[in-house]
């Protein structure tokens, strides 16, 4: 396959998911805040947009989701979240 892979186990507790998205940052150098969802009981983010096993989102200043990453075969396509990132990045520099 061309680019690079990420590939983890279900995370189970917000530290889980908090290393996770400490491994995203480190890897794609991101730039601007990042979110996680809490796990939680009632787990209204995952009723509304589905982020299992592991999803990654793209939302811009305007709270708009820009790109909603999809798994194939377990894992993600570093390339395209980058280039999601960069294209939201590129769009708030030419706004300013």
């Amino acid at each position: 396959p061309i680019g690079s892979r990420i590939s983890y186990v279900q995370p189970k507790c917000d530290v889980d998911r908090i290393c996770i998205a400490k491994d995203f940052v480190e890897t794609t150098k991101y730039r601007i805040p990042l979110l996680i969802d809490p796990v939680s009981r009632d787990n209204p983010f995952s009723k509304m947009y589905n982020p299992w096993p592991i999803r990654f989102y793209v939302i811009d200043k305007m709270r708009r989701f820009r790109y909603i990453a999809e798994p194939m075969k377990g894992s993600y396509s570093l390339e395209l979240i980058k280039d999601a990132l960069n294209q939201v990045i590129q769009q708030e520099q030419q706004d300013e």
